[in-house]
């Protein structure tokens, strides 16, 4: 089961919960992010194995890579790799993640059983308070990563998640996540699919809710923040929209 898939069923049971860090900025006097476009969809970002001029080479692909080939085949020198989410997990990992996501939700049945009194109470999600001891959704998954990625140059699809909303919209640190609305209105990911991004000089992100790629030099390095811990950092040198129909 692909990452995406998990979490779109944990976001759809519960929020994120977490509070978000006080703005940095003196120009940051919105401390909301802007809403959610009605309709919105995450987009399930793929590997492709064509490529042209307008189009990233491709890491690793099962039909060409043999066991003799290094772990990331086709990258040219000075060419950054592109690499999905699931290149970001160790082997064994996403199946790791679905184990903690079951015994957690168990767990969360158990308790909203237990502080029911009535067959009609008994809907282990929709019957959530909002901001009960029930409504809260831990940051699950490891720091586990891949280590020949360190120091890599990588591209990479996702979203932008800032730590604060300012009227400029520019950002010198970000958090870039593999889906729409991660630690804002939905669980985060975990550590291992989150990437702190530091940019110099700091950019502008015209829309939140929109894809984007970003490029830059991958770190294995661990953060602690509020809204989400992550495994990776980058140091950003490109970011550009993503193409939606």
């Amino acid at each position: 089961m692909r990452f995406v898939t998990v979490m779109a069923l944990a976001a759809a049971l519960t929020a994120c919960g977490q509070p978000a860090p006080e703005p940095r900025q003196a120009d940051a006097i919105e401390t909301t992010p802007p809403a959610m476009p009605e309709g919105a969809e995450t987009v399930v970002f793929e590997r492709t194995t064509e490529t042209d001029d307008s189009e990233p080479n491709v890491a690793t692909s099962e039909a060409t890579q043999t066991s003799s080939d290094p772990i990331y085949w086709g990258v040219k020198d000075g060419e950054a790799l592109t690499i999905m989410w699931e290149d970001l997990m160790p082997e064994g990992s996403e199946e790791e993640l679905m184990q903690a996501y079951e015994e957690f939700y168990a767990m969360l049945e158990k308790r909203y059983a237990a502080n029911t009194t009535t067959l009609a109470d008994a809907d282990p999600y929709g019957g959530i308070a909002e901001g009960s001891d029930l409504d809260y959704m831990p940051q699950l998954g490891t720091f586990d990563t891949v280590d020949e990625l360190d120091g890599q140059d990588i591209r990479i699809p996702g979203y932008v998640v800032p730590f604060d909303f300012n009227l400029k919209r520019r950002h010198d640190a970000f958090l870039f996540v593999p889906y729409m609305g991660a630690c804002i209105h939905t669980p985060p990911p975990p550590p291992n699919q989150i990437i702190f991004v530091r940019a110099d000089p700091s950019v502008r992100i015209k829309d939140i809710w929109a894809p984007y790629w970003v490029e830059g030099t991958l770190r294995v390095e661990t953060n602690e923040n509020e809204l989400g811990d992550t495994a990776y950092a980058m140091q950003l040198t490109e970011i550009e929209d993503y193409p939606t129909p």
